[in-house]
Formats: structure tokens, sequence, C-alpha cells
């Protein structure tokens, strides 16, 4: 925040720009439709900058006199602010205090609040009249920041209350929401936008004014009942016997001192006095913590009471659902349905039985008995005598890693035996034994195959 008569501090990036500025500080066009891209810019940066620069001051309300000391600049006041004020409660952006306040049935406001109360009825008069004429002094509320700070206070209240115990005194509430409240004006406004919502509801008891909160956010109040009225005075009474109960045991301890305090100083007299104090007081403290329990006890029948309410409703609420979940379901429907899943499942265990192939011996015709001798037959007989092979040869094959050529001298004398055995014939070349041999080549090996 700048001293008073010094150059505020630059709003925005365009704040410096004296061209930029000089046209957004001049004033409206007479007519929106002379210029409108004119009045849009100025409506576009100025509506804004108002919102931004109330809640960098934590403020809710504003009057004319005061933007124009936030927005001055080189000692100029922009020129159109009014036409910008019109739009904004046009938009329902801000709003008159006193219109604030009459849209809210809150006959509080007559104990003495004095705030909304200044001169309702000419404000009223001149809203009705349709006059355009804006007093400097005349305080505007910025709506959507009202409600903000509304919805902190709710939450600061709720964590403070009890929830069965939903109803507390005013002052008690206004110190409860200091943190949120900067004054006493901002908690008002804040309480009317609560009302407004059906969040609270602000009621008189014997000249005490006392606020009631829903029990949740999701939920609205209620009015305040007898039974309200009656937990609030048990509440204030606790408060009170609490109180009392603490000055009586101060008193107590005071005595208990003074007659330590006589004794020591041989005033046995005195001691005795205030011995027959002490007795007295503490008469009196067994008395009072007597009554602070039995309002206590009562205190914790209604919390448990509350509780036990909650459980039934949601008890019925469960019921209801059950029942209608089972509106169409009876035994009958349930028996019948049971047995025709069974007479589907014996079915389907038919169908199985026949794709699985096990009536196909009966509609063959072939007889089980007959296959069955026909298998121990079969059983029976010898095996068939097993094909003669070829002896597997003892020498190394060809090809393989332990077969070797014949030495030379060995593969001459097999060559020359070879050679004595055969003889020449027309047909071919004839062996010994007669067997005649084609072909141009002649296996002389008689252990090696000839080629074909």
């Amino acid at each position: 925040m700048s001293a008073p008569g010094a150059e505020p501090e630059p709003l925005c990036p365009e704040w410096a720009d004296d061209q930029r500025m000089a046209f957004l500080f001049s004033a409206f066009k007479r007519e929106r439709e002379v210029n409108s891209s004119d009045w849009d810019a100025k409506l576009a940066f100025w509506a804004p900058l108002i919102g931004q620069e109330a809640a960098r001051r934590n403020r809710l309300a504003f009057t004319p006199r005061e933007l124009n000391t936030w927005f001055r600049r080189k000692g100029a006041a922009p020129l159109g602010l009014d036409t910008v004020l019109h739009d904004m409660a046009r938009r329902g952006l801000i709003q008159k205090e006193s219109s604030y306040a009459a849209s809210v049935d809150a006959g509080w406001l007559a104990w003495g609040v004095g705030l909304f109360l200044i001169k309702p009825l000419k404000w009223t008069l001149a809203s009705f009249l349709g006059s355009n004429n804006i007093s400097l002094d005349e305080t505007y509320v910025i709506v959507e920041r009202i409600k903000e700070k509304a919805a902190k206070v709710l939450q600061l209240c709720q964590s403070y209350l009890e929830s069965s115990h939903p109803v507390v005194a005013f002052a008690k509430l206004q110190e409860v929401c200091q943190s949120a409240c900067a004054d006493e004006k901002a908690f008002y406004l804040c309480l009317l936008q609560l009302q407004k919502e059906k969040r609270v509801m602000v009621a008189e008891i014997d000249g005490d004014k006392i606020v009631k909160f829903s029990h949740s956010p999701a939920n609205k109040v209620s009015a305040v009942t007898e039974i309200d009225v009656g937990v609030y005075q048990l509440v204030k009474c606790e408060k009170m016997l609490t109180l009392k109960v603490e000055m009586l045991s101060q008193e107590d301890e005071r005595y208990k001192e003074e007659a330590r305090g006589h004794l020591r100083a041989g005033k046995k007299h005195l001691a005795l006095k205030s011995l027959r104090m002490r007795k007295r007081t503490a008469q009196r403290l067994d008395n009072v913590e007597a009554k602070l329990n039995t309002i206590q006890a009562i205190l914790d029948r209604i919390s448990s009471s509350q509780t036990d309410r909650t459980v039934v409703e949601a008890y019925q609420a469960g019921l209801g659902a059950l029942r209608e979940s089972m509106k169409d379901v009876t035994l009958e429907k349930v028996d019948k349905l049971m047995d025709q899943i069974e007479q589907f499942c014996d079915t389907q265990d038919d169908i199985n039985q026949t794709l699985a192939g096990e009536n196909l011996d009966a509609m063959d015709g072939v007889d089980a008995d007959e296959l069955e001798a026909e298998l121990n037959a079969l059983l029976e007989k010898p095996a068939e005598e097993s094909v003669l092979l070829p002896d597997v040869p003892t020498r190394p094959l060809p090809g393989s890693a332990s077969w070797k050529l014949p030495a030379a001298e060995v593969m001459d004398g097999a060559l020359e035996d070879g050679l004595s055995k055969l003889t020449l014939s027309d047909q071919g070349i004839q062996t010994s034994s007669g067997a005649a041999v084609k072909g141009k080549y002649l296996s002389l090996d008689p252990e090696l195959p000839l080629p074909q």
C-alpha cells in the first residue's frame, strides 16, 4: 500500500503505457452504438481490475470515491467508472449494499447493526425510478467475493460447532470467524449470503442473537425449533456452571492457604474461620458440580439421540430401497423360476450326453456282448511270426567315421581273385556262379553292392 499522496504501485502491465492508459482513463462515448469497440475494450479492462484490486485489499465492498483513490494515476482518476459500475451491476457482478440486504429476509438487521439501514428508502426509490446518477459514497458489494468469503465462514463454523448442537451465540460466532472476516461489516455480509443460500438461520432468544447452521454443506438449514432453543440454553448454562466451578475451586484453594498462613502465625481463631469458609465453599462447589454433571448428562443423551435418529433414518432409507428392489419378487415366482432352471439343466445334460455319443451303440444295432467276445479272441491269438531281416553287417560301412580304404596290397589281391572268377560272354560279364552283370562297372569286392 502506497503512502497518501504518493503514486500508487502499477496495477497491471499496461499501467506504464501512457498512450494506452490515456485511452482507458478517458470517458465513454455517449452511445455504445457509436463506437462499440471503445466501450468493449474499456469494460473488459476495468471490470476485472476492480475485482482484483478489491481482492488484493481484502475488501468485499467499495464506494466510487474509493475507486477514484485506488486507480489514481499521475494525479488523474478514470472518467468512465460510473459506466463500468452500471455495466457490472447489470451483469450481476456487483450490487448496491441496500439492495443486497433487502433481497434477504433478515429481520436481525434491525438489531442495531445500522450498516445497511442508513438511507434505505431513498436508495430503493432511486432504484425503482431508474436513476443513473451514482453517489460517490454509495456502497457496492462484489457478489463473487462475498460468496467465496461466506464459504470460508461456513467451513470455520462447522468445524467449531458440534453436529448435535448446531446453534451458537452471535458474539461467539463472530469471534470464531475473525480469521476470515477482517471487520464486522464483512462478517454481516457473509451471514447475509449464507442466509440467502439457506445455510444459516438467525433468530433472537431472550434478547440474545443466535445462529443456526446446517449440519453439512449439502443440506439446507431448518428453522429454529424449541429443541434448538432448549439445547442452546443448556449449552449456555453448562458454560456458566463450568466458570462457576473454576471460580469456587480457586476460592477453596485460597481459603486453604489462608488457614495455613494463620496457623503458622499462631492465629488459631483466624485459621479456624478460614477452614469454616472453605467448608462452605466446598459444599457450594459440590452442589454446582452436581448440577453441571446433570446438564452434561442431558447433553450427552441429546447427542446420542441425534445419532440414533440418524441411524434410524438410514434404516428407513435402506428398508425403502430394499422394498423397492423386491417389489415384483414373490415366493411363488421364485419357486416357479427354480423349477424352470432345473428343467433346463436336465435338458442341457441330455443334449450333452447325446453330443458325446453315448447312445451311438444303440443307434447302430451292434450287440455289445458280441464285440466283447471278439476282443477277447484277439487277445488270446498268438502273435504272428516276425519278419526275417538280414543280419547287421559287422564291417564298417563306407562313409562312416571308422571306415577306411583297404591297403593297396589287399586291393590288388582282391582284384586278381575277382578277375579269375569272371568270364566273358556275349550277354556281358558273368561270374563263376553264372550271374550276369550289365553295365560298364563291376564291383570287385563281393561284400560291396554292385552299382545299378
